[in-house]
Parts: C-alpha cells; sequence; structure tokens
C-alpha cells in the first residue's frame, strides 16, 4: 500500500514572543478543520494530533499502536473547558493560576456516562499552539511520539519525519525545538484533594501551593 505523502513546515525558530507567522498557523489550521492528523510541537515534544473526537481517537490509536491511549484535550480558552469538565469557581481561579503551561489536569467529565469518570486538559503555554487552537475554534487531542522500546520522546528531525510519513497530512517541524525537554506535569483534582500523577517540568510544590491558596480562599472540604 502506497503511504500517503506528508508535507513539511520546517523552520528554524519560533519569533521572540513564541508565535509562528500567521501563514504557518493557517495552513496548520487548515488540516485540522479538513479533520486531517498533523505533527507538531505540543510544548516542546513533538506529537501526532486532531480535532477531539472518538474516531480521531481511534486513528491516533492506529498509527502509534496503542488502541488503549487516553487523550488530554489541548484547549487555548477557558470557554472550551466548560464544555468537557465540571469545576467550581475555585477550581476555576485555580486554573486561572497555572495555566497555560505545561501542566496536564485530569478533573470531572461534564455529562459523564459513567460515575467518576474523568477527563485530561491542557492549556498549552506555547503561543503559536493556542493561536492555532484558537483559529480551529475546537479542542485537539494528540499523542506524543516515542521510540518502541526505550519510550524516551522522538526529537531528532530525521526521526519526526519518519515517524509522521504515512500517517500526517502535514508535519511543523521546528528545529529549535527539535532537541530533548522535560514531560509535562499531570495532576488530579477531580476529587476533594490533590494528586499528583506525573512530576514534570512544573514544580510540584509550586502547583500545590496554589492549590492549598485555592482550597484556604473559601471551598469547603
Amino acid at each position: 500500500m502506497q503511504l500517503r505523502e506528508t508535507e513539511s513546515i520546517v523552520i528554524k525558530k519560533l519569533k521572540k514572543d513564541g508565535s509562528l507567522p500567521d501563514e504557518i498557523i493557517d495552513r496548520m489550521s487548515e488540516s485540522l478543520r479538513a479533520n486531517s492528523l498533523v505533527l507538531l510541537p505540543v510544548d516542546n515534544i513533538y506529537a501526532i494530533a486532531a480535532l477531539a473526537s472518538p474516531e480521531n481517537e481511534k486513528r491516533i490509536s492506529r498509527s502509534i499502536k496503542n488502541p488503549r491511549k487516553r487523550y488530554v484535550r489541548l484547549i487555548s480558552s477557558f470557554r472550551m473547558l466548560d464544555d468537557m469538565a465540571v469545576l467550581t469557581k475555585n477550581d476555576y481561579d485555580f486554573l486561572n493560576r497555572i495555566w497555560p503551561d505545561e501542566i496536564t489536569v485530569i478533573m470531572k467529565r461534564k455529562n459523564a456516562e459513567r460515575p467518576g469518570e474523568t477527563i485530561g486538559v491542557r492549556f498549552p503555554r506555547s503561543k503559536f499552539l493556542q493561536s492555532i487552537i484558537a483559529a480551529v475554534d475546537a479542542p485537539l487531542i494528540f499523542s506524543h511520539l516515542y521510540r518502541s522500546f526505550t519510550k524516551s520522546a522522538l526529537y531528532k528531525r530525521v526521526d519526526l519525519e519518519k515517524a509522521g510519513r504515512g500517517h500526517v497530512d502535514r508535519a511543523l517541524l521546528v528545529e529549535e525545538l527539535c532537541r530533548k525537554h522535560p514531560p509535562a506535569t499531570i495532576i488530579d483534582i477531580s476529587g476533594q484533594s490533590i494528586s499528583v500523577v506525573r512530576a514534570g517540568r512544573v514544580s510540584v510544590e509550586e502547583i500545590k501551593s496554589l492549590f492549598f491558596l485555592r482550597k484556604n480562599e473559601g471551598e469547603e472540604f
């Protein structure tokens, strides 16, 4: 079977403010709106991404050969969050303190089909990624790209191009981001307290201090 041809957009570096030219934002958002899979940096670690939908979850899972993958939603505004999670005012205050950043937050899913169902969400730190999501005007899902045996994230251009070939329609490669980067921090606030699922680039102590600040400001547990 002939593999689909992937268009690669290669740039050396981001602008000083972390943004990208409007033309590149338009091209990536165009692919996403067409319901295509794309490859791009998600908070400096490369990933396959698409519009959030059950069908696209299946498509990415087939590409990465992981049928049990659980997907995190990427948002560019708290308006997007309203449609997917159940949060108190103090939860919003807490999230406003920690986002945007390299932090995935697990929270209660709105309109859950099963009791206790949760959803993972991230408001990414990357300014250009925020712009792409805003242009699409819908949450994205993603899966980072890892080596099969070592489970280390792919970051070299040649490895990324090989991983995307035949799976994505368009790849955005920023050369200054083709390097190793710590993973995002993952926390869970779906219960009555905060728990750390994975320590990452953002300090857990800093996140916890902001969470307990939120608690002390009036939420009852």
